[in-house]
């Protein structure tokens, strides 16, 4: 994605979860029309896709999700790690940054800890290759599951007018090393 302004879009969706080009116009201080023909692009593109539409004041407002797009397909993994390790090496840390900072934005805006709502796990596990591949299946699956999830909010919200309510899920299906002892199985309490 080339243009600046239609990459911050893309990033407003993907920050927001569904919004009007005339949010994203307010929030990006641009006019409406200008974010809406790019908005439209990346409709055209496959970044975005129409998720509601809602009446107000007598119109018709239109609401966008962003699809977002792994960072790298497995062939073009396989082929980049094998060609340039640091590159994949340099990736991954931006994925695993990235959820960081979701981490981080939601605490220093005071949202993480402060209800009930929200989950954190950690599930160290030992299993065979079956059991890896099982796994890699079902967090797979756990995506699929969260995008119908995201949809059918979208479809409630734009009925019952509620406002949204950002959110981010983070999971990795990871190999580790072996454990030097016993004390290294969790994290400290």
């Amino acid at each position: 994605m080339q243009h600046p302004l239609r990459r911050e879009i893309w990033k407003a969706l993907v920050e927001r979860g569904l919004a009007s080009p005339k949010e994203i116009a307010d929030e990006l201080d641009e006019r409406t029309d200008l974010v809406s023909h790019h908005v439209k692009r990346l409709v055209k593109l496959s970044f975005a896709e129409l998720a509601a539409e809602k009446r107000v004041r007598g119109a018709i407002a239109h609401y966008y999700r962003a699809i977002e797009r792994p960072l790298i397909e497995n062939d073009q993994w396989n082929q980049l790690l094998e060609e340039n390790p640091m590159l994949a090496e340099h990736l991954i840390g931006r994925l695993v940054q990235a959820q960081l900072d979701d981490y981080e934005r939601s605490l220093r805006a005071g949202i993480l800890g402060a209800d009930d709502e929200w989950y954190i796990g950690r599930i160290p596990a030992v299993v065979d290759r079956q059991g890896l591949q099982e796994a890699i299946e079902l967090a797979d699956r756990l995506e699929a599951e969260i995008a119908d999830i995201e949809r059918r909010s979208a479809e409630r919200r734009s009925e019952s007018g509620e406002d949204a309510v950002p959110m981010a899920v983070s999971l990795g299906v990871i190999k580790m090393p072996a454990r030097s002892s016993a004390a290294d199985e969790r994290l400290p309490e």
